[in-house]
């Protein structure tokens, strides 16, 4: 399908603002490297600020749609469900990655345009997730334990290879949009929800391994 010239600008910003910031792109520099008119950049967002906007709202209504999408499916298990919804969420911040580090990167900071999105989405995620962590403990497959400390560490597993591709590049040469670290990151995502959320059998686990809970 021939890409619009709509599609042209938001991936020529998208481009733009990873390589040289927010305030090191013009108007002018995306509607060159679109090759489009520098009006039609006004015309469909507004301006700049409109456009970078939009590119953050798109990435957070994608994200929030994976997650409702895996909650819709049937699955034989809780942890079965969460996992899926993990590795989703990391695959589509991997097919997204320019602008999943744009957007947690712009997430650290404090302005009206962040509260904005916490309020319309990620309170929406954190509800999710608490939702499923919550559902795990009622049936009897997650121990029960503070689920704000488990969503906090479940989402900084699920979103720090997309805000610090460079420090995994620099200091362990990991690339995280490739198929292999999903596949091998995904295997310790596994284990760390075996270990630390499920109640299993831990008699053959070591003590100082143990989650103080059950140790």
């Amino acid at each position: 399908m021939k890409e619009t010239k709509k599609e042209k600008i938001l991936d020529a910003a998208v481009r733009l603002f990873h390589t040289q910031g927010f305030d090191g792109t013009s108007v002018r520099d995306i509607a060159n490297k679109a090759n489009v008119n520098v009006a039609l950049v006004s015309y469909h967002f507004g301006g700049k600020k409109g456009l970078y906007e939009e590119l953050m709202t798109q990435f957070l209504e994608g994200y929030l749609h994976v997650i409702k999408s895996e909650l819709e499916r049937t699955s034989s298990s809780v942890k079965e469900q969460l996992i899926e919804i993990v590795k989703s969420l990391i695959e589509y911040q991997s097919s997204h990655h320019y602008v999943a580090r744009m957007v947690h990167r712009e997430m650290t900071f404090d302005s009206m345009l962040v509260r904005e999105l916490m309020s319309t989405y990620l309170r929406k995620e954190k509800h999710d997730l608490e939702e499923i962590i919550r559902s795990g403990m009622r049936r009897g497959e997650f121990r029960k334990q503070p689920i704000d400390l488990v969503v906090i560490h479940l989402r900084t597993m699920i979103t720090m290879p997309y805000l610090s591709p460079h420090y995994l590049s620099e200091l362990y040469q990991i690339t995280t949009t490739e198929p292999y670290f999903i596949e091998k990151y995904m295997r310790h995502v596994r284990s760390w929800i075996d270990l630390w959320l499920c109640v299993e059998d831990f008699s053959s686990t070591p003590a100082f391994l143990l989650p103080r809970s059950i140790s």
